[in-house]
């Protein structure tokens, strides 16, 4: 009984004090030169700086959790770290944040009945976009900044949403947005009830230490983030570069593939790396060098090996021996391989991609075949969705049509350039309803199902690419890969 009773004090007293350390973490800040969890976060170098002006901390283990919410507590705290108010000391056993509230109160940064009482319960609810907007205007006029009219006027009518904005932030919001603390989402909503991330309160207190002339270097390290670490074979890798306004100042050393290329937009480079089936999984490096700073990094991803099936098909002798031709092959080097090469440096499409028509999925991406008792040489390189004669096949997203003509090999065939390298491919079809040079809308009629070319039956060939590298469609639609076996619950 001693010993139990022994026991059950030693834990309770593990996880008092796991709960003090976790309630006190804000205040017994880490101020890291990086945080363990930032590696790949967009916000890395925002978090970084700010944290460099001890404005905003971490917890004690060395993380950020960039993602999670913020507390209105938490964001007052930063705001006054970042603008050196005088912050009195903390009595014995007091909630860490009351000298905060009180320099907070005393400054003009917050009302005394902001949320209703000011006890620990209000001030340790997630703060709002729109409780966050009156924090930081009002730092910055208190510090002696003034908001232009014409910038006022300009940011009220720029976001859809400000109908919604409690009538007591209303103006702090617009002019937040003015002031470019807080940004607007690409639907064009500001989202005032929305709560605020750790990341996002870091990078309201860079733009006001910036505005502010605190911080004098305006220039933030360029930092990379990468879709992912992990993929199979068939996926596309992603790249963001923030911070980086020239394609040149950006270099990557890698070998997974040789004609690398960034895209500009504003300060944001992207860049992609295709895999297929003949990526050899394994570990790869990819290393990237900041050209203006010299500064290196290395991150890597891991591709993994897929199960790819074997299918054994019988083709009708005629059709075999009338469509794999030399003629048949040599047109289809002529007019199709080059109708990927060249694509919009821009991207055509904003939305999420959509599986072109529905059906029966009858080959997988990166099958192999035997047709009429002969392995061939090649992988399957898109997908085959079976569907009646003339079902209608649309646009698996915005873009510019660079190939829609008859081909001997693949029948009646388009190709549509999405921009920045992604191409969409399909084969096969009985009618075509677009012209080469023509845009094109996502879900826009482009033709109908068929059977023209080295076909069986009436299907779809769907493939998608980066440049002339096939990769799985299904990684850029669903997130996964379309199989036999997956298709019917991916439609639901």
């Amino acid at each position: 009984m001693i010993v139990k009773s022994r026991n059950r004090i030693i834990r309770f007293i593990a996880a008092l004090v796991t709960i003090l350390i976790m309630a006190a973490s804000f205040d017994n800040t880490s101020y890291a030169a990086t945080f363990s969890d930032l590696d790949n976060h967009w916000a890395k170098s925002y978090i970084e700086r700010v944290s460099d002006h001890k404005a905003i901390s971490g917890y004690p283990d060395g993380s950020f959790k960039p993602e999670d919410h913020v507390k209105r507590i938490e964001f007052i705290s930063i705001i006054v770290k970042s603008q050196g108010i005088s912050v009195r000391d903390r009595t014995p056993g007091e909630y860490w944040g009351q000298p905060y509230i009180e320099a907070a109160i005393k400054n003009d940064l917050i009302r005394s009945n902001e949320y209703g009482i000011a006890n620990e319960v209000n001030l340790e609810k997630y703060i709002s976009r729109e409780e966050m907007s009156s924090i930081v205007v009002n730092a910055y006029i208190k510090s002696g900044g003034t908001v232009e009219p014409a910038k006022f006027d300009a940011a009220r009518s720029s976001l859809v949403d400000f109908d919604s904005v409690a009538r007591y932030y209303y103006n702090s919001s617009i002019e937040s947005v003015a002031l470019d603390f807080i940004s607007g989402y690409p639907d064009g909503s500001f989202a005032p009830k929305q709560n605020a991330t750790r990341a996002q309160a870091s990078i309201v207190s860079y733009r006001l230490l910036l505005k502010q002339g605190i911080i004098k270097d305006s220039e933030l390290p360029v930092n990379v983030v990468l879709s992912k670490t992990k993929l199979q074979q068939g996926e596309l890798l992603r790249l963001t570069a923030y911070h980086a306004d020239d394609a040149n100042r950006a270099s990557l050393v890698q070998s997974l593939y040789p004609d690398y290329v960034w895209y500009e937009d504003g300060d944001v480079l992207r860049g992609y790396l295709p895999t297929n089936y003949n990526t050899k999984p394994g570990v790869y490096s990819l290393r990237f060098i900041d050209e203006k700073t010299g500064n290196i990094s290395t991150k890597y991803v891991e591709i993994s090996s897929r199960d790819f099936r074997v299918q054994y098909l019988k083709v009708d002798p005629n059709i075999e021996s009338s469509t794999r031709t030399e003629e048949a092959n040599a047109e289809y080097r002529k007019y199709f391989n080059p109708s990927r090469d060249v694509s919009s440096p821009v991207k055509y499409y904003s939305e999420p991609f959509i599986l072109p028509v529905t059906g029966r999925v009858t080959t997988e991406f990166g099958e192999t075949r035997t047709v009429n008792g002969a392995p061939t040489s090649y992988r399957h390189a898109g997908i085959d969705i079976a569907a009646p004669l003339n079902t209608k096949i649309s646009a698996a997203n915005r873009g510019k049509v660079t190939l829609a003509m008859p081909l001997i090999l693949t029948g009646n065939s388009i190709v549509i350039d999405h921009g920045e390298g992604l191409f969409s491919v399909y084969f096969h079809l009985e009618k075509l309803h677009v012209s080469q040079g023509e845009m094109v809308e996502k879900g826009q009629l482009i033709g109908t199902v068929g059977s023209t070319g080295f076909s069986t039956g009436p299907h779809l060939h769907f493939t998608m690419s980066y440049y002339r590298t096939n990769i799985e469609p299904g990684f850029i639609i669903y997130g996964k890969s379309i199989t036999k076996a997956n298709y019917q619950e991916l439609m639901k």
